[in-house]
Order: C-alpha cells, then structure tokens, then sequence
C-alpha cells in the first residue's frame, strides 16, 4: 500500500502543478488588464506554490529510491526536507499578504474591468478548494508531509482569494481601508498554518515524533505475550518522510527456547508492522538476564514431604511439590493435590500457570501437553531420570545443573 499510495501523491503532485501553471497565467493576464496589484501579488503566490508542488514531487519521487553505499538508511527524509521548504514558503506567502495590507490600509486604486477580477477570484477560489481535498487525500494516504503542507496551503489560498474578494467590493465603493484589515485577517492565519507546519516538519526532521496512539497500540500488542515480554523497558519511534521507524527494548523470559524465541518475535513483528501500512521497519531487542529466582514443579507418586516418591508418569501423578529455588536453594515448598479433571491437557497447563512455573518435570507428557507447556507458557521441562528416587533428590540435581 505505501509505495503505490506514495506515487499516486506523485501523480496528483505532477496534476496539481499543471493546473496552477494555468490558475497562474489567468491570474497574471488578469492583474496586468486590470492594474490591481493584489490580482499580481496573487499571482506570484501561485507561481510560488508550483515551486513547493515540484518539490513535493521530488521529494515523493527521490524518497522512494533505495538505499545505496552513501545513504545507507534510505533517502525518506528528503520528502519531509521538502515539507519544511514548502511550510517556510507558506510562513513568506504570509509575510508578504501582511505587508501589501498595510500598504493598502488607507489607500485605494481605482482598478478598470473590475468584473474579470472579481470571476477570476472566484474561479480559483473553486478550484483552491478541490486542490486543497485532492491534494489532502493524497497526502493522508501517502503519509506525506509535503502534499499535506501543500493542501494547507491551498487552503489558505481560499482565504487569500476572499480577501483579494473583499478588496474587489472595496474598490468598487472607494473604501479604502477594508482591503487591508481582510488581508491583514487572513495573513494572520497564513503565518500560523506556515509555523505550524514549519515545527512539525523541524522536528521530524530530527527525530522527534511520537504517536501516542500508536504507541499504546504496539504496547498493547507486546503485552498479549505476558508468558515470553516480561517487561517492556523501552519504546521508540521516529518519522523519516513517509515512513515510521520504531525499536523496542524487551526484558524476555529466561525460561523461553531460542527457537520458540525467534519464531514469535518474528510474529510480533509482523503484528506490529499490521498495525499501521507505513511502519517501514521494527526492530525488537531483547535482554534475557539471568533469573535468581526459580519455581519447580515435582510429580509425586506418594508422600508429603521432600522424601515424597518421583512419579514416573501422569496418571499415577496425586500430587505436586512445587519449589521455589533462590540463589542456588530450596527456600519454600509445599504440595498440592492434583485431581483427575486436572490431568486433561488445557486444565493441567492452567494448573502449573497458576502457581507460576518454570520448570516442570517430565513425567512422560503427551505430545499435546508438552506443545502447550513448553510453546506456549515457555515451561521448561526437565527429565526424570529412572535413578532418582524422591523429589529432594530431583531437586538437588537441578540445583547442580544450573
């Protein structure tokens, strides 16, 4: 969707420039007939605005090209560069409008075929508006800075084009201070379209952009996985033209496989770059620190104690010893009862989450349950050797083992 919504922007960039290359001559033909000078300011205006469309389609155009040996991250950024261009033209654009005001504050030129100026004015008042949507949608699909700053500014243009309308009515009544104060009106909300616009693109261009939405959703997505994320210690992303880049930094369960790590890392990628058509790329670092604190689960055959007998298989299993080991020893224990209804795959699972696992021992699992303790909850499953008798012994094992 991104690179086909980009050169659609490209074509309607390519479109617009055509269009105000004709909007601009009218105005042109129509302020030298006329002899209003707003008519000629206007027009300059317009013909700047070609210059801020060309660069948006260069812009568009270059930040698709790949990335080689001396922009090894791509050439994105150009577009938003593009963005502050047009954003400092729409900052002059408005500077001007506020100067011409002033001048004709108390003065007032007689002007001659005053109905062409005013149908002109009119005309492109129409067409700045449809300019404006086309230009904005082409913008919000292509994620484009540039054409959004240019459907800004053709906004404006409508606001221009009432005021150079008030300043037509005016020249017909002789009024000579109504021009100034409309045009000093709408200079005013120029000059802030075009410093808004100047900030954004300022910041994106170094790194400063957060998406609070965004943001939520990607930790949202990060928290499903409460078996493998432990903690989400930190959460960036930044704007390059179109494009989002994003990292984060995870705190992952020690207990977790490498392949099992791999495989769903790779499917949050994935469900995170689902999240929004312009994350161009999402890297997930991880951190798997050394865990102090451990819980074993011992199958019991019989006894209630650490001398408690080893079960060699599920359906002789009554009871769990379950172990907190600290430090390299046994600090807690106690028993639990385990009936027959807990002995099905999904209710046994459940049965160890609930006491927060980590490590089970094997007691001859079916495939089932051990896909759904080791893939799922990331339950380490250690064996159960044939000349270990009593869970004391399992227990002291495991502690040589780690």
């Amino acid at each position: 969707m991104g690179k086909s919504a980009i050169k659609e922007g490209e074509r309607i960039a390519k479109e617009s420039i055509i269009h105000l290359l004709i909007l601009g001559s009218i105005k042109l033909i129509t302020g030298i007939v006329t002899g209003m000078t707003v008519m000629l300011a206007d027009a300059i205006s317009t013909f700047a605005d070609i210059l801020g469309l060309l660069a948006s389609y260069f812009g568009l155009r270059l930040s698709r090209k790949s990335a080689d040996k001396n922009f090894e991250y791509g050439y994105y950024k150009i577009e938003t560069f593009m963005a502050l261009v047009i954003s400092l033209g729409i900052i002059y654009l408005g500077y001007r409008i506020f100067m011409e005001s002033l001048n004709t504050m108390v003065t007032v030129e007689e002007a001659s075929l005053r109905p062409l100026a005013l149908t002109t004015t009119i005309f492109a008042i129409i067409h700045s508006l449809g300019l404006s949507k086309k230009l904005g949608e082409a913008g919000r699909k292509a994620n484009s800075l540039s054409l959004i700053a240019s459907a800004k500014d053709k906004k404006m243009d409508v606001f221009a084009g009432i005021a150079i309308l008030g300043s037509i009515i005016a020249n017909y009544q002789n009024i000579p201070y109504v021009e100034g104060i409309i045009s000093a009106m709408i200079s005013v909300i120029i000059l802030k379209v075009g410093i808004m616009s100047t900030k954004e693109s300022v910041f994106f261009l170094l790194d400063y952009w957060g998406d609070p939405v965004l943001k939520r959703k990607i930790r949202r997505v990060l928290r499903k996985e409460k078996d493998l994320v432990l903690k989400i210690k930190k959460l960036r992303l930044r704007r390059a033209g179109t494009f989002v880049f994003g990292e984060a930094f995870l705190e992952i369960n020690p207990f977790a496989g490498i392949k099992d790590l791999r495989e769903e890392l790779d499917l949050l990628q994935e469900e995170i770059k689902d999240l929004n058509p312009y994350i161009k790329d999402f890297a997930i670092y991880t951190h798997i620190s050394q865990s102090q604190k451990v819980k074993v689960a011992v199958p019991i055959k019989e006894g209630s104690d650490l001398d408690g007998k080893v079960a060699s298989t599920l359906p002789e299993t009554s009871a769990y010893l379950f172990a907190e080991i600290i430090n390299g020893e046994v600090k807690n224990h106690y028993i639990k009862k385990l009936s027959e209804a807990n002995k099905k795959p999904v209710e046994f699972a459940n049965f160890l989450k609930k006491e927060n696992v980590n490590i089970l021992i094997d007691n001859k699992l079916k495939s089932l349950v051990y896909y759904n303790l080791r893939r799922i909850h990331h339950i380490l499953v250690y064996p159960n050797f044939s000349d270990i008798n009593n869970a004391k012994q399992t227990l002291e094992l495991l502690i040589l083992d780690s």
